[in-house]
């Protein structure tokens, strides 16, 4: 029986090498359901489409549990910019792009846009900001709904 998605605001994000093999890991270790209509892969990606191997990189994922919580898995960006202790990151779900910007604005303050807030092709306005703490937050509201 498949699981019904929830939004949640906030959603530990998973960076990790071999992201399909990872998810598949996951969901059997936790006995959860992959939201498949949410994954995307590096192939489905504009321009990303012939590189080696991008149909088993996982750029979204989303395991969804039983009690409302989630886990996103996704591959690892590119060597030397992701480790162990700095592959997780914190995503928020919007919807409502001026509250998504007014608390992305807020996480700026003596902190670093690492990516702008801006519409993207999935259908959502998206950035990512790593706060005064050093924490990264990957932002997202989706403007359209499937």
């Amino acid at each position: 029986m498949a699981v019904k998605e929830t939004l949640q605001l906030f959603t530990p994000m998973l960076y990790v090498k071999n992201s399909v093999e990872a998810i598949a890991f996951y969901s059997d270790v936790f006995g959860v359901e992959e939201i498949k209509e949410r994954t995307m892969l590096l192939s489905q990606v504009p321009g990303m489409e012939n590189t080696p191997g991008a149909d088993q990189q996982a750029v979204y994922s989303k395991l969804q549990f039983n009690d409302g919580s989630a886990l996103n898995v996704a591959e690892s960006k590119s060597e030397g910019t992701t480790t162990v202790g700095n592959n997780i990151h914190i995503g928020l779900m919007y919807t409502d792009t001026t509250a998504q910007k007014t608390a992305f604005d807020k996480l700026a303050e003596d902190g670093e846009v690492l990516e702008a807030l801006e519409a993207k092709f999935w259908g959502a306005v998206y950035g990512i900001v790593r706060d005064k703490y050093g924490v990264v937050w990957e932002s997202n509201a989706y403007t359209t709904q499937d």
